[in-house]
């Protein structure tokens, strides 16, 4: 590391020179970005001007920036050490562990675990059962993974919060020279498949609860109504919930739809549970063209990740999101069981005869049936 002269190590920390320099390393990085295509963002801005006032002896105190060094490597104990973004996080209405978890059990519970005994099916009983499993400990992994490496990342860049796409952008800017030119890209691809996989994930949900209201409201009626009458039906309903953008305020209603998916996947057991055959009579392990779409199912099934660090950022105690116990291996392996469940003697009960939503195994007729389609729904 190159010495300073004994001019700059008696400088002030707030005195004109540094100022000067200060203001020059912006310029110069406001010009030399300018030739740039991509679009710059404010957050890239913040990174690299204090990356840069570091590596050209600008103090950090000037710079309110990080005192550790984005590129050379840190010691545990100075990662950890000074700056805390969750004493610096100001959120209006913070949501405690228990709506959290509520949350995250919504955002992670959906139409997938209804198809779960499919998914088994084209995989086999044991098999189905032991990957499924693998699947839940990998996406956990992985969402403790993005969290951690959001909170190195806050820390070193004294900022309170980041999003997903965020802690992409910076994690590009903290690294290496030659991977700085390409934050925007990183944070562009992210943001687009969050935004394919949401919305991918809304249409089925659409569809879904659609087909279901069909479904039951058809028992009933002399001329059936088809099927976007039902979704356009729905569409004021998801327009005034999706107004909502307080955590806070939808606590209630993930907990009412928790309590509902729960009383409909124990109306389902009752069904699975009467009479249910011997494994024998179940294949442990289907063929290997079909494991595609077991893994298609379960991976879309259990994947929550674009929930993630909106409910880490609103926590009124982000440190208890990771770690063992936490709101996170709880809530996951909560969902993981109950898929595993639902798969295992949904696939076990119906066998060949199993179809894309257990719901479509149950009786039509029956009210209890019915019910079941109109709470999940």
């Amino acid at each position: 590391m190159p010495q300073r002269s004994n001019e700059d190590s008696t400088t002030p920390l707030h005195s004109p020179q540094h100022g000067t320099k200060k203001a020059t390393i912006i310029s110069e990085y406001h010009a030399s970005d300018s030739k740039n295509k991509g679009a710059r963002t404010e957050l890239a801005d913040l990174v690299m001007v204090k990356y840069k006032c570091q590596s050209n002896g600008v103090p950090i105190t000037v710079t309110a920036g990080s005192t550790l060094p984005l590129v050379s490597g840190t010691s545990k104990d100075a990662e950890l050490g000074g700056y805390d973004p969750f004493e610096h996080r100001r959120v209006s209405h913070p949501t405690s562990d228990m709506e959290t978890l509520i949350h995250l059990l919504k955002g992670s519970l959906g139409t997938g675990i209804l198809a779960m005994p499919l998914a088994f099916k084209k995989a086999g009983l044991s098999f189905g059962l032991v990957a499924t499993c693998i699947i839940g400990v990998i996406c956990t992994y992985c969402i403790h993974i993005l969290v951690k490496c959001a909170h190195i990342l806050c820390r070193r860049m004294k900022i309170p919060t980041l999003g997903f796409a965020d802690v992409a952008e910076v994690a590009f800017l903290a690294g290496p020279p030659s991977f700085q030119r390409f934050s925007n890209t990183a944070r562009g691809v992210v943001n687009t498949f969050l935004v394919i996989d949401l919305i991918g994930c809304c249409c089925v949900y659409i569809v879904f609860v659609s087909r279901n209201m069909k479904d039951v409201v058809d028992q009933y009626l002399s001329s059936p109504l088809d099927l976007q009458w039902y979704m356009l039906g729905l569409l004021p309903f998801l327009i005034c919930m999706n107004l909502i953008r307080n955590l806070k305020y939808l606590a209630p209603f993930s907990m009412i739809a928790n309590l509902l998916v729960g009383a409909s996947i124990t109306i389902c057991f009752w069904y699975i549970f009467q009479d249910l055959p011997s494994m024998d009579t179940r294949e442990n392990f289907s063929t290997f063209e079909e494991l595609p779409l077991f893994f298609g199912t379960a991976i879309f099934a259990l994947e929550g990740i674009g929930v993630v660090m909106p409910l880490e950022n609103n926590m009124k105690k982000p440190n208890h999101f990771t770690g063992c116990p936490s709101v996170l291996t709880f809530g996951m392996g909560m969902v993981v069981s109950l898929y595993c469940a639902v798969g295992f003697f949904g696939f076990l009960k119906y066998g060949d005869d199993t179809e894309g939503s257990i719901t479509l195994n149950l009786c039509k007729s029956d009210l209890l049936a019915q019910s079941v389609k109109l709470m999940i729904a």
